[in-house]
């Protein structure tokens, strides 16, 4: 109401009569009264915005470990892949060797 007021007051020292200040500044004040965000708005958005960054932070905390547990599969897999490639060419040339019969 003190907005409302605060308005009607701005209007009527413009030079508008009371009663089309008071009209004007209700009217204004009806069509962006349900618009306009208050502080407590702002604080219970910060306050949603708060948790679900916390969730993310949960999240990608969880990728860090899939991707650390992943690279180290990789790994793993690439040190095995490399001994059977110099077991395999060990075979190839202990083979080559042998054959053909000299």
């Amino acid at each position: 109401m003190a907005d409302r007021l605060t308005l009607t007051r701005a209007f009527e020292g413009a030079g508008l009569k009371s009663d089309d200040a008071e009209r004007i500044a209700t009217e204004i004040y009806d069509a962006i009264h349900d618009n306009v965000a208050t502080k407590a708005d702002l604080r219970e958005l910060e306050q949603r915005l708060d948790v679900r960054f916390a969730n993310l932070d949960v999240r990608f905390a969880n990728l860090d470990v899939r991707f650390a547990n992943l690279e180290r599969r990789i790994d793993q897999m690439v040190i095995r892949l490399g001994a059977l490639a110099v077991v395999v060419a060990g075979l190839l040339f202990a083979a080559l060797q042998r054959w053909p019969p000299h």
